[in-house]
């Protein structure tokens, strides 16, 4: 971990933020694609967002800093 790295605390919060907001977005588009906006449409979406935030949580957690890494590496190649 560098010294530009963010703090554990920091990092706990930004999943749980950045994970409320894509996790519905993406669960929230993908749901009425494939089920359409029938009734029941706002249970089967719960359902699917819990499952997804459960997963995408632990996943910006573990992979924010390498995306972070992969991307000063990039920008500092392209500059």
């Amino acid at each position: 971990m560098s010294s530009s790295d963010p703090p554990k605390r920091f990092r706990v919060v930004f999943a749980l933020i950045m994970g409320f907001i894509m996790v519905g977005v993406v669960t929230l588009v993908t749901t009425a694609v494939n089920y359409g906006l029938n009734p029941g449409f706002m249970a089967y979406w719960g359902k699917t967002y819990l499952v997804g935030y459960c997963a995408a949580v632990p996943a910006i957690y573990l992979f924010a800093p390498v995306a972070r890494s992969l991307t000063a590496k990039y920008l500092s190649l392209r500059s």
